[in-house]
């Protein structure tokens, strides 16, 4: 392919589309965003008129059929992935698609399957897998700096699904029906266990517990309550396939951050969020302990991180080195890319771990 820069066409850009991927692209010499497209004309012009982008949509479809559109990216609410992604597949277009990717498992294997017989590429958001400090870590673990892992603990507070005290926005109803595909489970927690699988391995067997703590929620501007069904609190204990043992807690309440521990046979790793972000938009902060207690602060090294050394904190930090992984990939190279295919599996992750909830019996875990 060659090609030095790709026209990028953003769908969603007033959301997640404006505060992490134009940014993100901003960053990056290999990419153009020529449009936007939104569900209304008017709410697409006004978001191309904010972030200066030439022209805008109100049919996705319209925009993947542009010559100067190489690249869609979806970072719409999940429910609107399988329509948004197969519009511009059927457009012949190359895919960055927000995770989740689908709302099922199901529905993100047709979408693989479209893409393939499309002969496009794709990329899906687990932007912590471009994370520079997450494949230094990767790269840790494999030379085995903490010696043989033994276990692995994360403990993440997430108090925005909904809320620790049970109100919610309207922007963010949506999550709390389990049906939307995009909850405390799909979301906080799969981030965490999808770099925990890149930075250590796979995961064989899960036993899991899913709660909803806030089963009744008021919505923010109007006072309503509604009916919440999706889990708001994540228990999984769990087996890599090097025999790790995992231990990890999602929860609805506390003070927001995290911890993720991984623990060898000479040493430990332990990562902290350094911006006070969720776990797949911060840089982490990365220390090394030694069995004798003597703690070492880790910088990432720049051979991580020379392509994109300016990249400002926030949301779009992430999501620009995934980019670069993706421009790699569409330039034809053989690059470590989450894809569709790593989408998939991290969907079939979260269902062993919602059956082995509803079981209460551990449960393997598919390829």
């Amino acid at each position: 392919m060659g090609k030095k820069q790709w026209g990028t066409g953003i769908i969603g850009a007033r959301g997640w589309g404006g505060l992490a991927h134009i940014p993100a692209l901003a960053a990056l010499e290999g990419f153009e965003v020529k449009a936007v497209a939104g569900t209304r004309l008017e709410s697409a012009r006004e978001a191309a008129m904010l972030h200066g982008i030439g022209a805008y949509y109100a049919d996705a479809s319209e925009m993947a059929g542009q010559p100067d559109i190489d690249v869609v990216a979806v970072t719409v609410k999940v429910p609107e992935h399988d329509r948004l992604i197969r519009a511009a597949l059927d457009g012949g277009k190359h895919v960055y698609s927000e995770w989740p990717l689908a709302r099922t498992t199901t529905e993100a294997e047709e979408l693989l399957a479209l893409a393939a017989e499309r002969g496009v590429k794709h990329a899906v958001g687990l932007q912590a897998r471009a994370n520079p400090a997450v494949r230094y870590i990767k790269d840790l673990v494999a030379e085995g700096v903490v010696g043989r892992v033994l276990a692995v603990n994360a403990v993440m507070a997430l108090p925005t699904f909904p809320t620790a005290n049970g109100v919610v926005d309207t922007a963010h109803v949506y999550l709390l029906d389990e049906a939307n595909g995009a909850d405390q489970l799909t979301i906080g927690a799969a981030h965490m266990l999808d770099a925990i699988e890149f930075m250590a391995a796979p995961f064989v067997e899960v036993s899991a517990s899913l709660d909803t703590q806030h089963p009744e929620v008021q919505v923010l501007e109007t006072g309503e309550t509604v009916t919440a069904n999706a889990p708001d609190h994540v228990l999984v204990a769990g087996k890599l396939a090097q025999g790790a043992l995992v231990s990890a807690q999602f929860v609805n309440g506390g003070t927001p951050g995290f911890t993720l521990r991984i623990m060898g046979s000479a040493g430990e790793l332990v990562i902290q969020p350094r911006d006070n972000l969720m776990f797949q938009m911060d840089r982490l902060k990365l220390h090394l302990i030694r069995p004798s207690g003597e703690t070492e602060l880790l910088e990432t090294p720049d051979a991580y991180t020379s392509r994109l050394s300016n990249t400002a904190p926030g949301p779009g930090h992430n999501v620009a080195h995934l980019y670069a992984l993706f421009a790699d990939r569409l330039e034809g190279k053989d690059v470590e890319l989450p894809d569709f295919n790593h989408g998939i599996r991290t969907h079939r992750l979260m269902d062993a771990i919602r059956t082995a909830a509803a079981a209460g019996i551990r449960q393997k875990v598919n390829a």
